[in-house]
């Protein structure tokens, strides 16, 4: 099975073209033995996942299909600034949607494509500017949910650039145009 040179997903052996960034593999090379490309810092696991800056295997995978839905980012709500919050409400980063759960008892979750993600933004004030959280706003052409708000988030800056990372390459995987990128 050949792993692609540009983003490392493992191909099945008749594939011509990635299942994940559709680079042609004709130069990719067969796994007998071959690892795929580490990741940006070169540091990889004993089980040859990338690791990320926190020390953890990036991404968790959800569906269990080779190139499926991972899981990037999960956090809550500080429960200093919003204890409440914290305890009621969850958020899910994927590299195919942001997810929110609200609620203890009945739960609601609203779920947003990535690829529906126009602007992402973060707020914060001094106060949590020193403590290292704040809000991210996120923008979207969703129908139900036009404007999503992850609260009291802790190093939002982080979890913005994920967030705009992440809906980049949905966009380019599905082959969607913003209005103002045509």
């Amino acid at each position: 099975m050949p792993f692609c040179p540009s983003c490392g997903t493992e191909n099945e052996d008749a594939a011509r073209f990635c299942q994940n960034c559709g680079r042609e593999l004709r130069t990719a090379s067969p796994a007998g033995g071959v690892r795929p490309p580490a990741g940006p810092a070169g540091r990889t696991d004993a089980a040859g996942r990338m690791i990320a800056d926190d020390s953890l295997p990036v991404g968790q995978d959800l569906d269990g299909e080779p190139g499926g839905e991972r899981l990037l980012w999960k956090g809550r709500p500080s429960p200093f600034f919003s204890p409440r919050l914290a305890l009621l409400t969850r958020y899910k980063l994927s590299n195919e949607r942001l997810t929110t759960e609200r609620g203890f008892v009945g739960r609601r979750t609203e779920e947003i494509d990535l690829y529906r993600v126009n602007d992402v933004a973060v707020k914060q004030n001094p106060f949590e500017r020193l403590l290292g959280h704040g809000d991210v706003r996120v923008e979207t052409t969703d129908a139900t949910s036009p404007e999503q708000h992850l609260l009291n988030v802790a190093d939002p800056d982080r979890v913005k650039d994920l967030i705009r990372a992440a809906a980049r390459a949905e966009r380019q995987r599905r082959r969607v145009l913003l209005r103002d990128e045509v």
